[in-house]
């Protein structure tokens, strides 16, 4: 169905973050000069339409003292989709993409602890025939913001690009100190808030805490970076992104942190990462691009290898989902 302009400003408030009050629904309502029951209903509507993945706690898995990876293969056609089942059923793995290149599995795997790591690792590898798995970890973070812009892809963002938010910063962390309350809380907010007029209220009397413990608590998670917002989460291709691709390229090492940054204020640009490089697989610049359309997502790609005159790049285009979940402990 067709999304009108209130349902594109809905969906746009959404995924920047939930306030932490008492009717968290009302104040969105206010602030788009909406009922309160319009916004509800329509929250309902465009979930079943299926726009909204899900409404939610969307949390960092390194403030909660986890720690993630990107991985990727090269999957015999006849060992492909054998070998998912068994990436899709960990429950760390939250994103298996195909992707089109000769390494044509790219999944992420959070774990506790390098033994459990180690083991799951092995038994994927094992599931598709024993190739050579490349580990990609992250080495500097430029951006990690997805925001799907409901209200217009206009090109203008591709031309002049937007102030980064994360400024370049390493990708070690500190992890919280998690109570067992805080643990609780985490559980309740891995699934969907509820759509009442006290969502909050709710979780607080599942929880046995009072709504201002909560609250306190809440806001201790996000100042500690355990979490990053209390939000929707899009589906991609439904919300008219349908094209997304892994860009790649080489640079020299000193030329990495300000190309990063510079490649990250792109609106279109979700991710962007400095990640280790392989001798068969030099490429140490990484970011997802999203667009409507394979040339949407060209056209940014090529406009920055043209500014920062790069001559080594790719883009892995996604051709299957084949798993996309939140992180969940």
């Amino acid at each position: 169905m067709d999304l009108d302009s209130n349902d594109r400003k809905l969906l746009n408030r959404l995924q920047i973050g939930l306030p932490l009050v008492r009717r968290p629904w009302n104040a969105i309502a206010e602030e788009l000069e909406l009922r309160q029951e319009d916004v509800l209903q329509r929250l309902e509507r465009l979930k079943k339409e299926g726009f909204i993945r899900r409404i939610g706690g969307v949390f960092n898995p390194a403030g909660l003292g986890f720690r993630g990876c990107l991985y990727a293969m090269a999957v015999r056609e006849d060992l492909f989709y054998q070998t998912a089942a068994v990436v899709n059923r960990y429950r760390g793995v939250t994103h298996n993409y195909r992707r089109r290149s000769r390494l044509n599995m790219w999944f992420t795997l959070t774990s506790w602890t390098e033994e459990e790591r180690g083991a799951i690792l092995e038994t994927i590898r094992e599931a598709a025939g024993g190739p050579l798995l490349y580990e990609f970890p992250s080495e500097q973070l430029f951006k990690l913001k997805v925001f799907l812009n409901m209200e217009g892809k206009a090109d203008a963002s591709a031309i002049t690009p937007s102030p980064n938010l994360n400024g370049g910063a390493t990708s070690k962390q500190e992890p919280c100190k998690i109570e067992i309350m805080d643990l609780q809380l985490i559980r309740e907010l891995q699934g969907d808030l509820p759509l009442s007029p006290e969502p909050y209220t709710e979780i607080a009397n599942k929880t046995g805490c009072s709504l201002e413990e909560v609250f306190l608590r809440l806001q201790a998670l996000q100042a500690g970076g355990a979490l990053k917002r209390i939000g929707a989460v899009l589906k991609h291709r439904e919300a008219g992104f349908s094209a997304n691709g892994l860009f790649i390229c080489v640079l020299p090492e000193e030329h990495i942190p300000e190309a990063g940054k510079r490649l990250a204020g792109y609106s279109e640009v979700s991710h962007c990462y400095k990640r280790r490089a392989h001798p068969d697989w030099p490429y140490n610049l990484y970011a997802m691009i999203h667009g409507p359309d394979e040339a949407s997502v060209r056209k940014v790609a090529e406009q920055f290898v043209r500014r920062e005159g790069i001559k080594d790049y790719d883009i892995l285009f996604s051709t299957e989902e084949l798993k996309k979940t939140s992180f969940s402990i």
